[in-house]
Order: structure tokens, then C-alpha cells, then sequence
């Protein structure tokens, strides 16, 4: 009886770790949001003739994106590690990446 109790349970004990790069790769994927913030300022106080500097703070969050989605990728797939946290920095990187691809479309397009 006492052994069927704790199966019940489904406690599982494992030797996984958080992975460091992969918490880090979390934090960072929040900096294309925060550029992405940054810009709506810098245009909102040049009245929308900030092109140049909207483009080039875009550019650097792309790239933050994808070298944060690279990290998360890559921790990942390691083995003896937890996937959560990294999993959700890919996501989140994902995500900033089709946001500011959306803003450079809307801006190509002229919307």
C-alpha cells in the first residue's frame, strides 16, 4: 500500500540544472523590446522624422534577437538541462523578431 502511495505522486528527481547562458539569452531577449520602447520615444519627441535613428535602433534589435535566439537554440538542445528557460527566450526572441520585421515591412510598404 505504501509503495503504490507514492507512486501516486510522480515525484521525479533528476540531475538537470538551469542552464546560465540560457537564463541569460531569457534576459537579453527582452532588450529588442526595450529598443523597440526606445524608438517609439526617440520618434514620438522628433515628430516622426526620425528615420535614420528608428532604422539603425531597429537594426541592433534584430541582431539582439538573433544572437539571443542562436544562444536559446543552442542551450536547448544540451542535454542535463532544463529546457524551460531557454525555450522561452527563443519564443521571445522569435517574437521580436517578427515584431520589428512587421515595423520594417509597414515601413517599406509606407502604412
Amino acid at each position: 500500500m505504501k509503495k503504490k502511495a507514492r507512486a501516486e505522486k510522480n515525484y521525479k528527481f533528476t540531475g538537470k540544472k538551469h542552464s546560465g547562458p540560457g537564463a541569460a539569452a531569457l534576459v537579453f531577449s527582452f532588450a529588442p523590446l526595450v529598443m523597440f520602447f526606445y524608438a517609439v520615444a526617440v520618434s514620438y519627441r522628433k515628430g516622426g522624422q526620425a528615420q535614420e535613428t528608428i532604422g539603425c535602433i531597429g537594426i541592433a534589435a534584430m541582431l539582439a534577437a538573433l544572437m539571443t535566439l542562436r544562444v536559446s537554440v543552442r542551450e536547448a538542445r544540451k542535454e542535463n538541462v532544463l529546457k524551460r528557460v531557454p525555450v522561452t527566450g527563443a519564443v521571445l526572441s522569435v517574437l521580436m523578431l517578427a515584431g520589428w520585421t512587421a515595423v520594417y515591412v509597414i515601413g517599406w510598404i509606407g502604412l
